[in-house]
């Protein structure tokens, strides 16, 4: 017997206890029968055993039938897994079972003087893994749960699906456990049930079972625990050594006779260890498996004891001969010991690995027998519990049953063996004996299901915001949700892609009211109209944005400001910002529409219609919304309305930029997200925390994310800063209190930056056009170019793509649309320019895509490389306009109303403009910048390689000009709620 080792402190211990009664052997089959017939008293209602232990802490109780060898004695042994101490055990079966027993004890012809409960404490078997212990090892998989509490949370869980049933879960999550904490107050069978338990706190994923630290404590451990009489006598003897030599040849001889004996005994230890491992690979060597297949009538016998109606539980008897001699009983010490060490230091609480479906097992070597016993009481189906053992746990398996005679071949004690699953599930089959005589006091009920209603009553009594009820909901019928996974209806819908199924589209740039109230009151009036998740509306969609001034207006603290990153503090139009996007000469913020020092604004409204007066009467709505609320209106942008694509097209197949290139090919794609699903590329696709604040990045972590104290936030609105309840969890764990516990205001936000540039087409074109007359005869033009296609070549160049989308990576001589048909033609994205064009001979090293995007350029073929530059992505959603859209009356022209959406502004926007757009030497180049968006001057340049010498373009001028931009916060639903109620929440 060994109490049940849990991992975690309750007031309960739990025990597993073990008699062992021997008696004749020719008694064996009657016995057998006499079990049997007991079967129908152990199930249902009226069962007299089961009646009997009844709410008397008794888990599960097993008696089975041990045939001995010729010259060993057969044993009636009882399996009891038990709330509280041996005594107790023996105590219940002595007096609530007395009848039964004694019948089954007066077939066996077993004599006893005392009582029965003293019978069973006499022949109680203590098990252990040392030397001098009979080997055994208990596991449980409910560590702590006490058969009353199991009972009381299956009912509670049970009465609160009924619940449901009549009062579905509606309104915010919190209200609905509200409810619930009423309904249980009301009924007096479960109102106790609102004090909280403890539960152990279960990992999502296992620790490292054998890091370097734990294998050499495990050894050493070990070498104490094994191999201490050896230690012991070569300690003496490095003892006597050193006194005899102190004594008859001085001190300086003793201390070398020390040494000298002290290695001479370590190599003693080595050679002792390194021969009981040549007797055990010797001992795997010779061993024999038996493949045969198990007897009919067994089987049959084995089918009829197995899979009773109404239970969700079956119970495994397996009785095992022993190889024969002490190396192998040490081995098997040995096996035990590990997996123990490894189920109290590495498993998580009542998992056995990563088997999580056993409520309680044992195995013992049964005293002067050649018989290693095996009980278990698992949930599921015989073929699914052998299944996980052959895949999550066939190591510890392995180093138990290697012990034993005919188990498949083995290697090294743990390997091999249980991995080949076929002829280990042979095995295992004809060492199992049918159990006739098995109780279990909640045979309904799994492990799983039992952990979950802990979970249930757990958080009922403990829950106190709103990501916390939604984790509690999800017990009914869920899971926890990963970290991974997007809460795509909190996340505003501009994230899923740039809205092509509503074409047309408006952008406006306000300034608040200077009143907290009213500017909050703005945003309340629309909070319910911006739009959330993957599945727009049909007709129109609604994006908000606020700057840091914006968040200042509405009443946030400073402390909490100062949380969000000094990128989006400072704004776009600062001076150290202006440096690092060089925004510096007309493109700088004093000239620009809006945005700048002397027209900052606090909010962008970005609205889409499928239609022109749907998008005319809607902007109308909320212009006149903002005045009314004391705002203004700064400044606004219209784009040019997206052609609508035809069947089978994609939007990038048909949008074109103004300098005519098809654009929105490249863009990262968010895993998890809807185009994730349907395009797992691996060269494009990013973790969900490199564009939403309060999700793992590439490297695993969480980025910084700005908070607020939970006195801010009484409503409960915003999720917790560090989800513990989730994060991590194998299930919703609710053991910490909460309620005082920081909030995530920016958990499923990002940042959007909107940039107005103004495009001269009438210069690009003129340039282009100039530029193939230059160049008709230079040597780097290939021959194989149509003379007509080169000025579009020279801009292709440029840009690193055709103007049809098709890249000069895969298409170097002309665009792709000129081969294929272009109604079916797709602009190719899965290219990598470091490993397809090095030498940067088809797209050259500095044209524009292979600064925005390097991919694989600067380390050709390195998915290290491509991991590095994914963190550095931006998800481009922006439209061009025309130059009645810009709204600009100094620059009446077309251009791009650029916007993207990150996590990091520094480490992606900025990181992109600063260190690849602009970068004099970028990829090893000289006093180049990006040819399209490069403010060069007029003194741009652009090396084009090819095999016969560069071409070098010179004299590229000014394309695009900066006239008005932003960085802002892009919040999720929870905390426009939060901040539109700043003013009302005493602030």
């Amino acid at each position: 017997m060994r109490r049940a080792s849990s991992g975690w402190r309750t007031g309960m211990t739990q025990s597993l206890v073990t008699s062992a009664i021997p008696f004749d052997a020719e008694k064996a089959d009657l016995v057998d029968a006499k079990l049997k017939e007991f079967r129908p008293q152990l199930f249902g209602k009226e069962g007299l055993v089961r009646s009997a232990l009844r709410d008397q802490g008794m888990h599960f109780m097993s008696i089975t039938v041990v045939r001995g060898d010729v010259g060993e004695p057969t044993h009636l042994v009882f399996e009891m897994s038990v709330d509280g101490g041996p005594e107790h055990a023996f105590d219940t079966v002595g007096t609530k079972l007395a009848s039964f027993i004694s019948d089954i004890l007066s077939v066996a012809a077993v004599q006893s003087t005392g009582s029965l409960s003293q019978l069973l404490a006499s022949h109680h078997v203590r098990t252990g893994q040392g030397l001098l212990d009979v080997p055994g090892l208990d596991f449980c998989g409910t560590p702590g749960m006490t058969v009353a509490r199991i009972k009381r949370e299956y009912l509670l869980a049970r009465e609160l699906r009924s619940y449901f049933d009549t009062h579905p879960a509606a309104g915010a999550p919190l209200a609905t456990v509200a409810r619930v904490r009423d309904f249980v107050k009301a009924n007096a069978d479960l109102t106790s049930l609102l004090d909280p338990e403890p539960f152990p706190r279960l990992a999502a994923e296992e620790p490292p079972r054998l890091d370097f630290g734990f294998t050499v404590s495990l050894a050493f451990r070990g070498l104490l625990k094994f191999f201490w009489p050896v230690l012991c006598l070569l300690g003496l003897f490095v003892v006597a050594a050193t006194i005899a030599a102190g004594l008859s040849q001085g001190f300086a001889v003793g201390v070398i006779a020390f040494f000298l004996s002290a290695i001479i005994a370590a190599l003693a230890v080595v050679a002792a260890v390194v021969s009981v491992y040549l007797g055990l690979r010797r001992l795997e060597t010779t061993n024999t498996p038996v493949d045969n297949l198990v007897d009919p009538d067994v089987m049959a016998a084995l089918t009829e004891a197995e899979n009773l109606k109404d239970t969700q539980q079956n119970h495994l008897a397996g009785i095992s001969i022993m190889q024969a001699g002490l190396l192998r009983g040490m081995t098997l010490r040995i096996a035990f010991w590990v997996i123990g060490q490894m189920a109290t230091r590495r498993f998580r609480p009542g998992f056995l690995g990563g088997i999580s479906t056993i409520h309680y097992a044992r195995w013992l070597r049964l005293p002067k027998t050649n018989k290693l016993l095996f009980f278990s009481n698992y949930g599921g189906s015989w073929e699914s519990y052998l299944e996980d053992f052959i895949t999550k746990a066939s190591g510890g398996l392995t180093a138990v049953w290697s012990n034993t005679v005919g188990f498949p071949r083995t290697e090294n004690l743990f390997f091999k063996g249980a991995t080949d699953g076929d002829r280990f599930k042979r095995w295992a089959r004809r060492q199992q004996q049918p159990t006739w005589f098995w109780y279990s006091a909640y045979p309904h009920l799994t492990t799983a299901r039992i952990r979950t209603n802990a979970a249930i009553r757990q958080g009922l009594g403990t829950v106190s915001t709103e990501d916390e009820a939604a984790a509690w909901l999800g017990l009914f019928g869920s899971k926890v949700r990963p970290a991974t996974l997007i809460e795509t209806f909190e996340v505003q819908t501009l994230l899923y892609g740039g809205l092509s199924k509503h074409p047309y589209a408006t952008c406006l740039a306000i300034r608040l009211s200077d009143d907290p109230k009213q500017a909050c009151a703005w945003l309340k009036s629309i909070e319910d109209q911006i739009t959330f998740g993957d599945q727009p509306p049909a007709d129109k969609v609604l994006i908000c944005a606020l700057t840091g001034d914006g968040l200042r207006r509405l009443g946030l603290p400073s402390d909490v400001q100062d949380a969000f990153p000094p990128a989006f503090r400072l704004g776009m139009g600062s001076p150290g910002r202006a440096n690092l996007l060089a925004d510096t000469g007309d493109d700088q913020a004093r000239q620009w529409l809006w945005g700048g020092p002397e027209n900052a604004v606090d909010a962008t409204l970005l609205l889409y219609a499928d239609s022109e007066p749907t998008l005319a009467s809607y902007a109308g709505e909320l212009i006149s919304g903002i005045d009314v609320a004391g705002g203004q209106v700064i400044h606004r942008v219209t784009p040019t309305p997206l052609p609508r694509p035809g069947p089978g097209e994609t939007a990038a197949q048909t949008v074109r930029e103004p300098f005519g290139f098809a654009d929105g090919i490249s863009q990262p794609i968010i895993k998890g997200t809807r185009r994730w699903m349907r395009r797992s590329d691996a060269i494009h696709a990013v973790e969900p925390g490199e564009f939403l604040l309060g999700y793992p990045d590439t490297r695993g972590f969480f980025p910084p994310s700005p908070q607020v104290p939970a006195a801010m936030d009484p409503g409960n609105l915003l999720p917790l800063a560090e989800p513990t309840h989730s994060r991590g969890a194998f299930q919703p764990d609710f053991g910490s209190n909460c309620a005082a516990a920081a909030r995530d205001l920016g958990r499923n936000g990002t940042f959007l930056v909107i940039r107005q540039l103004a495009q001269y087409v009438d210069v690009f074109n003129d340039y282009v056009s100039e530029a193939a007359k230059r160049y008709a005869d230079h040597p780097a033009v290939p021959d194989q170019l149509d003379p007509e296609l080169l000025a579009e070549w020279i801009g292709a160049k440029m840009v690193g793509r055709w103007k049809d989308g098709s890249s000069l990576v895969r298409y170097p001589h002309g665009p792709a649309t000129r081969k294929q048909s272009g109604e079916h033609f797709r602009p190719d994205n899965d290219f990598l320019p470091g490993a397809e064009d090095p030498l940067g001979e088809r797209c050259p090293l500095g044209a524009h895509i292979r600064r925005s995007n390097p991919r694989d350029s600067l380390a050709p073929a390195s998915k290290d490389e491509l991991s590095i530059v994914n963190r550095h992505r931006i998800l481009r959603v922006g439209r061009g306009f025309d130059a009645v859209g810009a709204n600009d009356p100094e620059e009446q022209k077309p251009g791009l109303l650029f916007m993207c959406l990150n996590a990091d502004i520094e480490r992606q926007f900025e990181f992109v403009q600063q260190t690849w757009a602009t970068a004099w030497q970028f990829h090893g180049l000289e006093n180049e910048v990006d040819p399209i968006t490069g403010r060069g001057g007029g003194m741009g340049r652009l090396t084009i390689p090819s095999p016969r010498g560069p071409l070098n373009l010179t004299g590229i001028k000014d394309f695009v000009r900066m006239r008005g931009g932003a960085y802002l916060f892009m919040p999720s639903r929870s905390a426009v709620r939060f901040l539109a109620r700043l003013s009302s929440n005493g602030r």
